[in-house]
């Protein structure tokens, strides 16, 4: 028997409060962190008789989606000052003062401030932690693992990486990776109205080979391998189809930024001409759908919300080697994994798939069709919906009384397969 699953049947009107459960994120800003828990907050609020209520360390463009599903609580409390975030976390819980939240679903490392303070108050937490341990320290990941009751990591990648820097009870940790965030995406436009709009939009010939990228202006996001390998591609393409990078996304432009230099780079190379930073775009999938490639070219990236993007759009993504979890997305020929930070590899792919169609065909196929069979979120939701149901058990009853049918999810996420696209090419 379900705890907070909604029942399909009609039930009489009772006066008994909803139980609370909580929905965390740092920030709410268009970033995939905030993306996911807001999709997971809709999933749970759609499926379960609960009543939901979002806490946001700080706001943005996103805040009004969560009120849509939610009652929100924006802090706007320096995550150092621990003393007024315990206060102000504690006005929340106190609204309902004979109905305190059953449990609290904590979104990536930057909400393990909030998440300690709910545990310290007897708030069951669940963790979902995204990012691989190279910016966060040995104490935040015990802190973490200490808090939680569940963690949950979106890929192995980021499992082994966080399991290298501290270790943690095989029993509290799992793997569940998030689904493509919309169901429909890429479907809303024709690749043949999406290929002439960004094209003529961009004043870029109508032949053009697209390569998307997208994220924040930034080093992790790695706008700068992306243009060191538009470089190689440009001064080694010799053929009559010109080869355009595309960024999607805005981040910080000012003199001494790393798009500062990226420029600066770029205004001295024949490429100069090729590689265009468009800013962020409130609809982003005309430019997946009218790309030919997607290049990850982050230097640490978990689980992008980009990659399942990418997918869906059926574009080849050529991500780096040991940077993340995109390649356990793209494993088995569903696009190519190079070295890391290897730009002549990265441009000789390029080169093979604007040149051979035939080659970038079959992998738009697969995928397209990967994503859609192993990534698709309603999974992701129900599964954390059944990991949500554990933990309250596991609260609520002893050891012994738990029941045997009670499943814990597992991890069941293959390796990665790298391509030899070496051979390939």
């Amino acid at each position: 028997m379900r705890l907070f699953r909604r029942s399909k049947k009609k039930r009489p009107p009772t006066t008994t409060p909803r139980r609370r459960v909580l929905f965390v994120s740092h920030e709410a800003t268009r970033t995939g962190a905030p993306k996911i828990i807001l999709n997971i907050l809709k999933h749970f609020a759609g499926n379960c008789d609960i009543q939901c209520e979002t806490i946001l360390n700080s706001g943005g463009h996103l805040a009004g989606e969560f009120e849509k599903y939610s009652t929100v609580d924006c802090l706007n409390v320096s995550r150092e000052n621990h003393e007024e975030l315990r206060k102000q976390i504690g006005k929340t819980l106190a609204r309902e003062k004979k109905n305190r939240p059953i449990l609290a679903i904590c979104n990536s490392m930057e909400s393990r401030f909030i998440a300690k303070e709910l545990a310290a108050l007897d708030i069951p937490v669940i963790m979902l932690v995204h990012e691989l341990p190279s910016s966060y320290s040995e104490e935040d990941y015990q802190g973490v693992f200490e808090t939680a009751r569940k963690v949950v990591f979106p890929v192995n990648a980021v499992k082994e990486a966080a399991h290298d820097k501290t270790s943690i009870p095989i029993a509290k940790s799992t793997v569940l990776s998030q689904g493509l965030l919309d169901p429909t995406f890429g479907s809303g436009i024709t690749r043949e109205t999406a290929y002439s709009q960004i094209r003529k939009e961009l004043h870029l010939p109508e032949n053009s080979f697209v390569v998307l990228g997208c994220g924040t202006l930034d080093l992790r996001k790695g706008i700068d391998h992306y243009t060191n390998i538009a470089r190689r591609v440009i001064r080694n393409n010799h053929t009559l189809t010109p080869v355009h990078f595309v960024w999607v996304g805005e981040g910080p432009r000012w003199t001494h930024s790393t798009y500062h230099y990226v420029q600066l780079d770029l205004e001295k190379s024949p490429a100069r001409d090729y590689v265009h930073f468009i800013g962020e775009r409130d609809n982003v999938e005309p430019y997946f759908v009218g790309a030919d490639a997607f290049m990850m070219s982050s230097r640490v990236d978990p689980f992008p919300c980009v990659i399942h993007e990418a997918m869906a759009a059926s574009l080849p993504v050529i991500t780096f080697a040991n940077s993340g979890g995109a390649a356990e997305a793209i494993d088995d020929g569903a696009g190519f994994i190079v070295p890391y930070a290897d730009y002549d590899q990265a441009a000789n792919v390029i080169g093979l798939l604007a040149n051979q169609p035939e080659i970038a065909s079959g992998v738009r196929e697969k995928s397209k069709q990967r994503v859609f069979d192993r990534y698709r979120f309603e999974d992701y939701g129900d599964k954390l919906i059944d990991l949500a149901e554990s933990v309250i058990r596991m609260q609520i009853r002893t050891p012994s009384t738990i029941p045997s049918t009670i499943s814990f999810p597992t991890t069941s996420t293959p390796a990665a397969i790298p391509i030899d696209h070496r051979r390939a090419a």
